[in-house]
């Protein structure tokens, strides 16, 4: 699996449960464990969504980025802010994930509310290389890699996605944005 998948995890998990995962694998990552066995995963996972109030954080449209952010913060050394869309262009959103990337940082992306959505692909290799494709909106990825041709390289639902760019900048949604390490700085749009 390439990050957690929330429909393991009971109907608890089911209604906002991306943003718990994303969390979660962001916390993971940033503390140095980066591959575990699915036990150890569960029990992390479990643990953040009982014992850290997460389900009294959620809502109808899931978590709200602040608050994600906070939770993250209280788990890791380093520092996490959310970023709205408003501050990025397509070209200093590019920029950013780059920047963000090679400082060994990986980004939550949140994608908001839009009409017409934002179109992806997503391949798992745990099952026998089955590719989804599809559009969503609504919903929490963590992006780790970004290609020189503007593909952003994501995590959802247990697999790799990947959807380009330049599509993640125009469908960001209402209350899109990024949760990234807070030394990072923000190219002044271009």
């Amino acid at each position: 699996m390439y990050g957690g998948n929330q429909a393991l995890f009971g109907k608890r998990s089911l209604r906002s449960g991306c943003g718990m995962i994303a969390a979660c694998d962001f916390i993971l990552y940033s503390s140095g464990k980066r591959a575990l066995n699915f036990a150890e995963y569960a029990d992390f996972v479990e643990n953040f969504r009982d014992k850290e109030a997460y389900r009294r954080t959620s809502n109808l449209l899931g978590i709200f980025p602040f608050r994600l952010t906070k939770l993250i913060n209280s788990h890791i050394d380093g520092k996490v802010r959310f970023i709205s869309r408003l501050r990025f262009s397509e070209n200093s959103l590019r920029k950013f994930l780059r920047k963000s990337l090679l400082s060994g940082s990986p980004v939550i992306i949140r994608i908001g509310f839009d009409i017409k959505k934002l179109p992806y692909i997503i391949k798992f290799p745990d099952r026998n290389g089955k590719t989804a494709k599809g559009r969503f909106h609504w919903h929490y990825v963590t992006v780790t890699g970004i290609t020189e041709s503007g593909a952003v390289k994501f995590s959802s639902w247990g697999g790799v996605g990947e959807t380009d760019c330049g599509q993640l900048f125009r469908h960001f949604g209402i209350t899109g944005g990024v949760i990234a390490d807070s030394r990072i700085s923000v190219s002044p749009k271009n």
